[in-house]
């Protein structure tokens, strides 16, 4: 059999689903083919065979060979595409992003969707690796696509967008988890208030991934949402309690913080019920579907442990929701100088 027979075959094979047998015979021609359209062809065809398989890495092995030792193969470009997405998938980061420099330099005027995909993959190599400034850099860069080609209107957005969103949640979750808080009543509600803003920013981006309709990438999203406020109630029963006047105004202090917590690990909630709703909807059992409805249960019951202690407390939810607005005022007023401080100017 010559190899365009065998080519044939494996063809047969893929469109009547018999994935094993046309990676076979994929690979078989690989492994005799060391140049020309004959190889070409049968790395992509073997690397769509492998992940239609489930084989994720040997598909990504083979659209990589073919788009980077390969670099005017007529399917270089769409093999490097197809990696970026398996690589994704795969939370290879590292991969995804030198997979996306090569792209990048290779292809400067390549399809929107497609760059926007490279920078998102350079995006989340950036971010494992503690680069946040160049991450956004990346990020920013993708945007500016999105935004000229106004591809980010109300419903359901591109595919490949999905990855984009989700490397801006990531980065806005860094800066998130970045803001720390403070056992002092001012200094809290400042910084509380700047956490929750940073908080709110990221799940707006994670809300913006699931707009792909992508059950993969809206499973992670929704599981990075649960994960923000899991850690943000984790941090608020960790510090010390907040230096008071008294016990009347520690107590109406905590009872607003936990009101404020309350109301948004609500919203938090309800997004990711949404998640697992599309998951079930989808078919998609992934581990982050699991970790997805670990993190449900777990807000779920913070949430009621939130609850009953407000019930404990003396005030009810108007009094807190004014105390709350108070402190937030409070944190915004300027600091007092310093008694006997002099005044900078007077030294002119």
């Amino acid at each position: 059999m010559d190899v365009a027979e065998l080519f044939a075959d494996g063809q047969t094979s893929l469109r009547q689903g018999d994935y094993r047998g046309a990676a076979l015979t994929f690979d078989r021609i690989v492994a005799h083919e060391s140049e020309g359209l004959w190889l070409e062809r049968a790395l992509f065809q073997g690397a769509l065979a492998h992940e239609a398989l489930g084989d994720l890495e040997a598909a990504a092995q083979r659209f990589e060979q073919l788009g980077r030792r390969l670099p005017s193969a007529q399917l270089a470009n769409e093999a490097l595409v197809r990696s970026l997405r398996v690589r994704l998938h795969q939370e290879a980061w590292a991969a995804a992003g030198q997979t996306a420099l090569v792209y990048l330099e290779r292809y400067p005027n390549a399809a929107p969707g497609s760059r926007i995909l490279a920078y998102a993959a350079r995006a989340l190599e950036l971010l494992a690796a503690a680069r946040q400034e160049e991450a956004e850099y990346a990020v920013a860069k993708g945007l500016e696509i999105v935004d000229r080609l106004q591809l980010d209107r109300a419903g359901r957005i591109p595919r490949d967008l999905a990855q984009l969103y989700f490397a801006l949640g990531e980065a806005r979750r860094h800066r998130a988890e970045a803001a720390t808080l403070s056992g002092d009543v001012k200094e809290f509600a400042a910084r509380l208030e700047r956490r929750c803003e940073l908080l709110l920013e990221a799940q707006s981006a994670y809300s913006d991934t699931m707009r792909a309709y992508d059950a993969h990438w809206s499973t992670m999203a929704g599981y990075r949402v649960g994960e923000l406020y899991e850690r943000l109630h984790q941090e608020l029963m960790q510090i010390p309690p907040p230096r008071a006047t008294d016990e009347h105004e520690r107590q109406l202090f905590e009872g607003a913080m936990r009101l404020r917590y309350s109301v948004l690990s609500s919203k938090a909630a309800s997004m990711l019920e949404h998640t697992l709703a599309m998951a079930t909807r989808t078919g998609e059992s992934s581990e982050w579907v699991r970790r997805t409805e670990q993190s449900l249960r777990k807000l779920e019951a913070a949430r009621r442990d939130e609850e009953r202690a407000l019930d404990r407390l003396p005030f009810s939810r108007a009094q807190l929701e004014q105390a709350l607005a108070d402190l937030e005022q409070r944190s915004k007023e300027p600091k007092s100088s310093t008694p006997g401080a002099s005044d900078p100017s007077s030294k002119r």
